[in-house]
C-alpha cells in the first residue's frame, strides 16, 4: 500500500468532482480536495461500495485497488450510515436542494446512475437504470461505461451480507466477495477510456476481527473511517 494519504470531509467529494470534469463548483458547496495530479479528467466513475472501509482493504487486499489506487482520502462525516453519506455525497449535505447531478446536467453534462430502484430520487435529472442485484449493478454498468461524463454505480452486497450475519460475517465470504468485486472493477478499468478518473468509495469499514496489526494499519482500522480510493486511467493505458 504505496498510495498517498489525503484526509478530508465526505462533503468536499461534491466540488472535487465538479472540479475534475472542469466545472466552478457553487459557493454554497464546501470546497473539494486538488485533485489537479489527475489531469485531464474527462469522465468520472464513483463507485460506491456499502460496508467498505479501510479494515476491508486491510484484511482481505483487494488486489486490483491496492495495485492501481493513486491516492486514499480519508473522509470524516457525520455518520457513517448510507442515508447520510448520500446526503453529504450527492446533496452536499445542503438544506437548499442542491443535487450533483442535476447540477451536471445544468452545466451541459451528461450523468448516469446504476441503483437500486429506491434511489431514483436522489438520482435528480440523471438518466437511472434501476438493478436489483450487483450482479444487474455491474452488467448495467458495463453497458454504459464512457457513455456519460458521470456515472455513479452502488454495489450493496457488502451491507447484505453484514445485515444477514450481525455486522460480523464470516472472514472468508467477506474476503470472497471483495475479491469478486474487485475483479468487476478491473474489468471495468481495463474497459475505460483514457483519462478516466474512478473514485472507489467506501461509506464505512466493519468492527474489528480480534486480529493484530502494527503502526499505521492498526490506526486505519481503529478509525472505521469512509474511505475513497482514486485511480486515474491516463492516456497510453
Amino acid at each position: 500500500m504505496s498510495f498517498e494519504n489525503m484526509e478530508g470531509q465526505m462533503v468536499q467529494m461534491p466540488a472535487t468532482i465538479l472540479h475534475q470534469l472542469g466545472l466552478v463548483a457553487p459557493s454554497v458547496l464546501t470546497p473539494g480536495f486538488n485533485l489537479s495530479t489527475f489531469t485531464p479528467t474527462e469522465r468520472v466513475v464513483l463507485v460506491n461500495l456499502d460496508n467498505f472501509g479501510l479494515l476491508e482493504v486491510v484484511l482481505h487486499k483487494p488486489q486490483f485497488l491496492l495495485k492501481e489506487a493513486n491516492l486514499l482520502l480519508t473522509l470524516d462525516t457525520e455518520n457513517g450510515y448510507a442515508t447520510n453519506v448520500i446526503r453529504e455525497l450527492i446533496h452536499g449535505n445542503r438544506p437548499d436542494g442542491f443535487n450533483l447531478f442535476s447540477f451536471l446536467i445544468h452545466q451541459g453534462k451528461s450523468a448516469v446512475c446504476v441503483d437500486r430502484e429506491d434511489q431514483r430520487e436522489n438520482a435528480g435529472q440523471a438518466i437511472f437504470h434501476s438493478a436489483d442485484t450487483d450482479m444487474r449493478t455491474y452488467i448495467e454498468t458495463a453497458k454504459r461505461l464512457n457513455r456519460s461524463d458521470f456515472l455513479y454505480i452502488h454495489f450493496l452486497d457488502f451491507d447484505t451480507l453484514y445485515r444477514e450475519h450481525t455486522n460480523r460475517p464470516p472472514v472468508e465470504l467477506a474476503q470472497k466477495l471483495l475479491h469478486r468485486t474487485d475483479r468487476w472493477l478491473l474489468g471495468f478499468y481495463k474497459q475505460a477510456r483514457a483519462n478516466t478518473l474512478f473514485l472507489i468509495l467506501g461509506n464505512q469499514g466493519q468492527r474489528d476481527y480480534g486480529l493484530k496489526y502494527e503502526g499505521k494499519y492498526q490506526s486505519w482500522v481503529a478509525a472505521n473511517v469512509p474511505i475513497c480510493l482514486v485511480i486515474y486511467k491516463p492516456t497510453g493505458e
